[in-house]
């Protein structure tokens, strides 16, 4: 594991928040941030660890932690894997996380930031990581989480006029238009075609 990245970074950034973890220098300790950490993602007073090496880091140093876990030793995350988020209602916040991995070293690391849910905001890595481009539009499109200074934000799964944002736990479904004409379309030709009840 690469539990040794995460103490460097937290050398070179100490307002990072490491992830609780066992058996590490990281443990859980019975501070605020933990109770934090634990309540807010369901698990009561049960202690949450990550297997993943990673941190939590602020959306303002964002852009330039990113730029370090690229270009310096020991880190070299050249490849973000992927970009997604989870929404914790009941605390107010999505937590946007990235998945990093080394293809030269071959170490992993997660980061995740809180940002909001009345203000999901977080600027865009895809400066840092192109291929996190497409990784963003996703997450925007199923969590409405705004990628500043992205080159194309637009929805990528869900139609142009889909209304919400699909992963958001209270996202209501609502029919689109163009679904609603489609199927009184098609049950009119079913209609016409005078096929009866099957016997």
């Amino acid at each position: 594991m690469s539990w040794h990245l995460v103490d460097e970074l937290h050398k070179r950034f100490p307002e990072v928040e490491p992830f609780p973890h066992d058996g590490g220098a990281h443990v859980a300790k019975d501070s605020a941030a933990d109770a934090h950490a634990a309540s807010g993602r369901g698990h009561g007073d049960t202690k949450f660890t990550h297997d993943v090496p990673g941190a939590w880091v602020a959306a303002g140093r964002l852009l330039e932690i990113t730029r370090v876990l690229r270009d310096d030793a020991p880190f070299r995350l050249d490849y973000c894997s992927f970009v997604s988020a989870v929404d914790w209602p009941e605390q107010r916040i999505f937590e946007v996380a990235y998945h990093l991995f080394s293809m030269e070293k071959r170490h992993e690391m997660l980061i995740k930031v809180r940002v909001p849910r009345d203000d999901a905001r977080v600027p865009s890595v895809t400066g840092t990581w192109s291929g996190a481009n497409w990784h963003e539009r996703e997450t925007y499109d199923l969590f409405g989480i705004t990628f500043e200074g992205h080159p194309d934000l637009r929805r990528i799964m869900m139609t142009e006029d889909w209304h919400g944002h699909p992963l958001r736990k209270d996202y209501i479904y609502e029919e689109p238009q163009w679904l609603v004409d489609l199927a009184t379309q098609r049950q009119r030709e079913i209609e016409g075609l005078g096929l009866g009840e099957r016997a």
